[in-house]
């Protein structure tokens, strides 16, 4: 069965928190093609995407692209947007930041009007000038990375997710609910979880945790023994673990659950949302780790999402924040269409976006909005955009009973 919601009842576990933002359900509907020329004429509007296809957030990108082309056929089933179809033209820069806008030049070339940045962060804030100058927006549905559509360099540059420091300040009020005054962090080696540690940071420390233990290991690590050594000598209260998820991080969760069984893990957006990896945990490693679906049967928009998505994959399907995340990006891209007018380009699209406001999301709890402005180019109205849930049974299960974000 596809399931979105955590199991109610149950006790508190060890916890490991992963954080990433689910998105709402769409009402438009497109037809999804693969790479290629896609030059856009009066009845197409074209869609580019950058997706990383063999680097560290292939992981994620590869959910996040599917339910993108399902969303972009969606809405050309239904007609299209005005009368015009979309077309979908994927390239990748491999999670190369360096690449990046090389990639974003093609797509332009191709005729892409808006861009879907589905790689690392560090690839979003690579383009943002070129996107400037070229005058053609693009939405990053899953980054937190700090400073996308941050200030003049950032016009044309939008972003989804809760930022890292909504995550900091989650973490900050949740370890300190949980009593928690000792914390170890390990990381990966990845430029873009480098790009926000001090915004996850900061927080946290400002909280008066004491940071014990700063471990750093390869994204394709294959023995992390000696770090999780050190965190134990550390004696952490609890471990947060930063990362992009993928095989580095089962080896994380797995090695730690074999030489620190009784330590409480916390976690970024990444392995709650991949359900590809967790059979590939032992038993029981995954068990009481504490992460950031935000997705819940409380949500409306949630429901309709998962409806959708499991006629398409079949009742296995298991929905993530990646799902919803680029399900609401594409929604909110159509709005910025519909209100563009007849006469579409990239910088009519822009002015769009800066104009969809209260966006009911596919992610967060009950009543939460996604709204972009002059000035504010992160989607997010709240911390309630984040839900910490908790592993059971080697699968997500409940929402953590320690600690839950305010709406306020």
């Amino acid at each position: 069965m596809a399931r979105i919601a955590p199991r109610p009842g149950g006790r508190a576990g060890k916890a490991t928190v992963l954080l990433a933002a689910a998105l709402p359900a769409l009402s438009l509907t497109a037809c999804a093609s693969g790479s290629g020329s896609a030059q856009a004429d009066e009845n197409t509007i074209v869609i580019g995407m950058d997706e990383d296809l063999s680097g560290g957030a292939a992981a994620y990108a590869g959910i996040v692209g599917d339910t993108i082309k399902d969303a972009v056929a969606q809405i050309n089933d239904k007609g299209g947007i005005g009368g015009k179809k979309l077309k979908l033209v994927v390239k990748s820069d491999d999670n190369d930041a360096t690449k990046a806008p090389t990639v974003v030049r093609q797509l332009i070339s191709e005729g892409a009007q808006a861009i879907v940045m589905n790689s690392g962060g560090q690839s979003v804030l690579q383009v943002q000038t070129l996107l400037k100058q070229q005058k053609v927006p693009a939405i990053a549905p899953v980054n937190i990375t700090p400073g996308i559509g941050d200030g003049p360099e950032g016009a044309y540059a939008y972003s989804l997710a809760n930022p890292t420091e909504d995550f900091g300040k989650v973490y900050a009020q949740a370890f300190k609910q949980a009593g928690y005054k000792r914390l170890a962090l390990l990381k990966d080696d990845s430029a873009s979880i480098a790009g926000m540690e001090k915004a996850l940071m900061t927080p946290i420390r400002d909280a008066g945790i004491e940071v014990v233990a700063n471990e750093t290991a390869p994204v394709d690590a294959s023995d992390v023994t000696a770090q999780i050594t050190k965190i134990k000598q550390a004696r952490p209260d609890a471990m947060l673990v930063a990362a992009l998820g993928g095989q580095m991080e089962v080896l994380v969760h797995n090695t730690a659950y074999q030489l620190i069984p009784d330590m409480d893990r916390f976690s970024l957006a990444s392995i709650g949302n991949q359900p590809q990896l967790w059979k590939q945990a032992k038993p029981g490693a995954l068990d009481g780790l504490v992460f950031v679906g935000s997705t819940t049967e409380e949500n409306e928009q949630t429901v309709a999402l998962k409806k959708f998505l499991t006629s398409k994959r079949g009742e296995d399907f298991e929905i993530t924040a990646f799902d919803a995340q680029a399900y609401d990006a594409i929604g909110m891209l159509a709005k910025a269409i519909e209100k563009a007018g007849p006469e579409v380009d990239g910088e009519a699209i822009n002015k769009g976006l800066e104009q969809v406001s209260g966006y009911p999301a596919s992610f967060g709890q009950k009543g939460y909005t996604l709204s972009f402005k002059p000035g504010k180019h992160s989607g997010t109205d709240g911390l309630c955009g984040l839900i910490l849930m908790q592993f059971e049974n080697s699968e997500p299960g409940r929402q953590w009973p320690v600690y839950q974000p305010a709406c306020g």
